[in-house]
């Protein structure tokens, strides 16, 4: 069997693996799972479990597991994660299958390529047998689950209450099945890892911490005053930057005050949020990385003039480039530490961190807990000296965080889940991953429709148009929010036309049902589809303007 350190050097040009890559090469090879593996953002966690899977494709012996699943918590991830994946793989074989299962991109429902990258929720859907894209196939999912090595990376961000209960129920239930699973975190405070491993075995091989220390320098200020207030901002340079907010509504008005007061055009400035449609999100994902210093086959590439990315959390994980400021509204402390990985991440770097408490007002702590934010600053402000590019500071500091689950709230899920273990006699109705459930946005120009009742005209514009490039995905109490302030109006249902045997849309005018003090006569719902007009959309800012706490 070829050795770790001939692997890497010859596919993936690393002449030096660090410890814990060399480690988890040992342990995976060894079957020693389940496996924690802790390390520094940018440090090789992919390739620590990457390489030993595709070493079996050198020897043709598969006595790992004959496919990865590679599970992420958010979509935004997976695209460039399962092209990083790809480069490596096309280096051993082009024979080698690497797939992408999410809800925008579902190409493998069944999870039987050689490597499948996607969601949890996904994988929880295929697991429990819950899958609405496999027809009545539903136990092959949990068939391909069966005989493979699974990595839940990112494993930090699922620390809500309802995520954290359904995560620790499938790592036990995986860990009683034998199933060989990793579990991969940079940011991992103690309470959580705690609890998620509270009826699994690990010995203490089976826990590979990267202690490495990144050569790399950032300063670190802590700010008295909210980054935007009453229309001004402050700190605003020169230097290629990241800013990071923590709601959608004040990224867009950083995104519009900058914009102005710098005077500049589309292409050095660019917002990231999760209310762009698919094909919207996708440009401006590719736009920010060519806007900031990031790597190309292994060489770091500096753009040239100007690059401003402003963003909510969903550019904490999976983007690989390196600012050189970041401006960081205060967040709790797991979250500000993927968000410094983000800035002087590659050796030799410099870097500056500056990061502005929240507004006390208007709600502005959302999405976070209060005490959360209260315990970051106090711990920030008591360690002046702290070093964020130092792995043993950074765990210091995600510790002082107690996250809990909530197998309460989760309870229904929970019992679908174990009853499809146990029994896999009925499909189960009450599987979801978060608290929220999920709803879908459309943006359409319904004024192009033709002649006749306004129902009729929003029904062509609905079958002439590109729905899934053109959606949203939001959980329902968004929905709610666009609803209440009159941004949506118009559901879509689809409805099977026996006579032409097709589906067709019927347009659903939700104001006929509205009651200002009454919701409950609207029709909003998950599950559904609802209307955002284009007039309430801008391509550069999403849907505008947001209403909404949440990120």
């Amino acid at each position: 069997m070829i050795k770790a350190d001939e692997f890497y050097k010859k596919y993936f040009n690393v002449d030096s693996p660090y410890e814990h890559q060399i480690s988890s090469w040992e342990q995976i090879n060894a079957l020693k799972f389940p496996l924690l593996l802790k390390a520094p953002t940018g440090s090789g966690k992919t390739e620590a479990v990457l390489a030993p899977f595709l070493s079996q494709f050198t020897d043709n012996k598969f006595h790992i597991a004959p496919r990865l699943l590679y599970v992420l918590p958010m979509r935004v991830l997976v695209n460039s994660v399962a092209d990083r994946i790809k480069r490596y793989a096309q280096k051993i074989s082009p024979y080698i299958s690497v797939e992408v299962q999410h809800g925008d991109v579902p190409n493998s429902p069944f999870f039987i390529a050689d490597i499948v990258v996607t969601t949890l929720d996904q994988f929880l859907y295929g697991f429990a047998r819950a899958s609405q894209q496999v027809g009545h196939h539903i136990d092959i999912p949990a068939g391909s689950i069966a005989s493979s090595l699974v990595v839940f990376d990112e494993a930090h961000m699922y620390r809500d209450g309802f995520t954290f209960s359904i995560m620790r129920a499938l790592m036990e239930i995986l860990y009683k099945s034998k199933i060989p699973f990793v579990v991969m975190t940079a940011t991992m405070p103690e309470s959580l890892e705690k609890n998620l491993f509270e009826n699994i075995s690990l010995s203490n091989s089976q826990r590979v911490t990267g202690n490495i220390k990144i050569d790399s320098k950032l300063k670190i200020t802590v700010e008295n005053h909210p980054l935007y207030a009453n229309g001004n901002l402050s700190k605003i340079g020169q230097k290629k930057t990241l800013i990071v907010v923590n709601q959608v509504k004040r990224a867009q008005k950083i995104y519009e005050y900058i914009k102005d007061a710098l005077g500049l055009e589309d292409n050095n400035i660019v917002l990231i949020h999760s209310r762009f449609t698919r094909t919207d999100r996708k440009e401006h994902e590719i736009k920010s990385i060519s806007l900031i210093p990031h790597k190309e086959d292994g060489e770091i590439v500096i753009p040239k003039g100007v690059g401003i990315v402003v963003s909510t959390q969903v550019l904490e994980a999976g983007i690989d480039f390196s600012a050189e400021l970041l401006l960081t509204e205060l967040a709790p402390a797991d979250s500000l530490v993927q968000r410094a990985g983000r800035c002087a991440r590659y050796e030799g770097e410099s870097g500056e961190i500056i990061v502005f408490p929240v507004e006390e007002e208007n709600r502005g702590h959302l999405p976070y807990k209060k005490e959360h934010l209260e315990k970051t600053l106090k711990w920030l402000r008591d360690n002046n000296n702290f070093n964020i590019k130092n792995f043993n500071e950074v765990c210091s500091f995600v510790n002082i965080l107690d996250y809990q689950a909530n197998d309460y709230e989760a309870r229904d899920t929970l019992i679908d889940l174990y009853e499809c273990v146990l029994y896999a006699d009925t499909k189960p109705q009450n599987i979801q991953v978060r608290d929220s459930k999920p709803a879908t946005l459309v943006v359409l120009d319904i004024h192009s429709g033709g002649k006749g009742k306004k129902e009729d005209k929003i029904k062509e514009v609905v079958l002439g148009a590109d729905l899934k490039e053109k959606s949203i995905n939001v959980g329902v109490g968004t929905v709610w929010d666009l609803f209440e302030n009159d941004h949506i109006q118009w559901e879509i249902q689809w409805r099977y036309n026996e006579k032409d045997k097709k589906h067709e849309p019927l347009i659903i005018d939700l104001l006929k049902n509205k009651k200002t003090k009454d919701k409950k006569d609207a029709r909003i719902g998950p599950f559904r589809t609802y209307i955002v007009e284009s007039n309430d959309y801008k391509k550069d800012k999403g849907i505008y303007p947001d209403v909404s706490f949440i990120i």
